[in-house]
């Protein structure tokens, strides 16, 4: 096989559009830099600090490696900044964040059990009418702080580029099999993908120096069963964000990029729904 054969072989891992597979290559090390920086802030005892630090200690989680870098290193791709995979990656995961954190951290309150203790922060954005009114001792532990938001934007761009990367290696493992095993091994690669990192997040961040900020009130029970409620959220998000200018000639608009986790978003919402109905409260 000559040279030019093996460079133009495509990869098993990352995408056949240059510009997505750049910036995968790109977010992958960010796993490293995420969960140092997240030990720094545990160890410092940074994660409760007033409102102010609350927004620049969270920012420095997102917006250096995944805004700034890559707009940098970009700048001379061809590729205008708002038609880069940077750029939509991120409109991508803010939406899907945003109404995920409003509205469906009250599912994580009311029915699994997850407690917030942010004494020093006083600014709160959640959705009034899930999570009941602020400043009474029903809602003590539920209010979420725009820190949260900030924060969420590194773990959710950590989950879903690893997974995307892991689906499409699965994914190019049964290239050559029938239509039926393509597509189980799909449903089995996301399903296996997405209870992963539900359960990999609660247990290992969920722990040390956070847990007297971050926690369940029963962490066990989280782990054995509600691990397949919090996985509802990436059974849905993870194949979706899969396609995000996946090659090169079916790329999305910027509007594709609000619409599609937004759609996700609401899926979500009606499957933890569902599972709170059929197994009904942790506690």
């Amino acid at each position: 096989m000559s040279a030019a054969t093996q460079i133009s072989k495509p990869s098993k891992w990352f995408s056949t559009n240059p510009d997505k597979a750049y910036i995968e290559k790109l977010f992958l090390p960010y796993v490293f830099l995420f969960f140092a920086y997240q030990d720094l802030l545990q160890k410092m005892h940074w994660v409760d600090v007033n409102d102010f630090w609350g927004i620049v200690t969270t920012s420095i989680t997102w917006l250096p490696y995944l805004v700034i870098l890559p707009a940098f290193l970009r700048r001379n791709s061809g590729i205008p900044w708002h038609q880069s995979y940077w750029f939509k990656f991120n409109v991508y995961i803010f939406v899907l964040v945003f109404f995920e954190t409003y509205f469906h951290t009250a599912w994580f309150f009311k029915v699994l059990g997850m407690r917030y203790n942010f004494q020093y922060q006083t600014i709160h954005l959640d959705c009034l009418v899930c999570n009941g009114p602020p400043a009474t001792p029903e809602s003590a532990g539920e209010r979420i702080p725009p820190g949260i938001y900030i924060s969420t934007m590194g773990f959710f761009s950590v989950y879903h580029t690893f997974g995307q990367v892991v689906l499409r290696r699965i994914k190019n493992v049964f290239i050559d099999s029938s239509v039926v095993v393509r597509r189980t091994m799909w449903v089995v690669a996301v399903v296996a993908a997405a209870a992963f990192f539900a359960w990999a997040e609660t247990f290992f961040y969920m722990q040390g120096a956070v847990s007297t900020t971050v926690w369940y009130i029963n962490k066990s029970a989280m782990l054995k069963v509600g691990t397949s409620a919090y996985m509802l959220f990436f059974l849905v998000s993870f194949p979706n964000i899969f396609f995000l200018d996946e090659t090169v000639d079916r790329k999305w608009t910027l509007w594709n990029c609000i619409v599609q986790p937004s759609f996700a978003a609401m899926w979500a919402l009606l499957l933890i729904d569902w599972w709170s109905w059929i197994h009904g409260p942790l506690v």
